[in-house]
């Protein structure tokens, strides 16, 4: 098999940044790691691979939301992960792509929200700025202002990190390839809580495949690293709810639960 040069460094790298946002700085030497250094590497890291190889080594006794302090923030920034979005070949969607996606917000926020994908219009239009879709996006607005949350505090990213055509449907193996971004954003954001939006975020994020129906109106968590857990908020996309009117009202009740939360 003949593997992408590019590609396999630019796993390579998002693998070695993993690894130091979770505090490894050296490798021991032996027979193991010999080997693995005489092996062929495959053409892509998938997202459970890079997890469990940079398993984090920081262990506190106490969740910091809970003791009053907060954990280590990761040295990785957003902006590099930005950077391997833009670069990323990991799987055949990159030939799709309009352009890529990694998210809009400050670093330090309370609020990540996460939706699925960003397609553009049966016209093929897709203004650069969007995160949803157009009326997705005022409906994001007017969901956020109506809990009273500045836009400045919420960083919105989606599972899939690449713009699509209208007629492009992402299958679970390009989640799989792209969730190792997400999981490594969350590492660099710590958010209070995160709220995804839609069933595809709902199962990167909590790993469940239990309908969105029987998630919502209730906390879940995400384990960063030992005892450190964010809460999670499950709710229906704004593209769903375009669609279908009357489930508004069950996303109200999801809000006022976050704003609860957030309060």
């Amino acid at each position: 098999m003949t593997i992408d040069k590019n590609q396999f460094l630019t796993g390579l790298k998002s693998l070695l940044r993993y690894h130091q946002a979770s505090g490894i700085d050296s490798y021991p030497k032996g027979a193991d790691s010999e080997a693995f250094l005489g092996f062929q590497p495959v053409p892509s890291l998938s997202s459970r691979s890079v997890v469990e190889a940079g398993k984090v080594n920081r262990r506190q006794e106490k969740d910091g939301r809970s003791s009053g302090t907060s954990p280590e923030k990761s040295p990785l920034r957003l902006t590099d992960i930005a950077d391997e979005i833009a670069a990323c070949h990991a799987c055949d969607l990159h030939k799709q792509r309009l352009y890529p996606v990694a998210g809009r917000g400050p670093e330090k926020v309370r609020l990540l929200l996460v939706g699925d994908w960003l397609a553009s219009d049966e016209q093929g239009q897709l203004p650069h700025g969007q995160l949803f879709g157009v009326e997705q996006d005022l409906m994001l607005a007017r969901m956020l202002a109506a809990i009273q949350l500045p836009v400045g505090s919420v960083f919105i990213t989606n599972v899939i990190k690449c713009a699509v055509p209208a007629n492009c449907q992402p299958q679970a193996n390009h989640v799989e390839s792209c969730v190792s971004f997400l999981r490594r954003q969350i590492t660099v954001l710590l958010p209070e809580i995160i709220c995804t939006m839609g069933m595809v975020a709902a199962r990167a994020v909590l790993e469940k495949s239990l309908p969105l129906s029987r998630l919502r109106g209730r906390f879940h968590e995400y384990q960063v690293s030992g005892d450190v857990k964010i809460p999670v908020v499950t709710t229906y996309h704004p593209t769903y709810l375009l669609q279908n009117s009357e489930m508004k009202a069950a996303t109200w009740a999801d809000l006022q639960l976050l704003a609860k939360e957030l309060q």
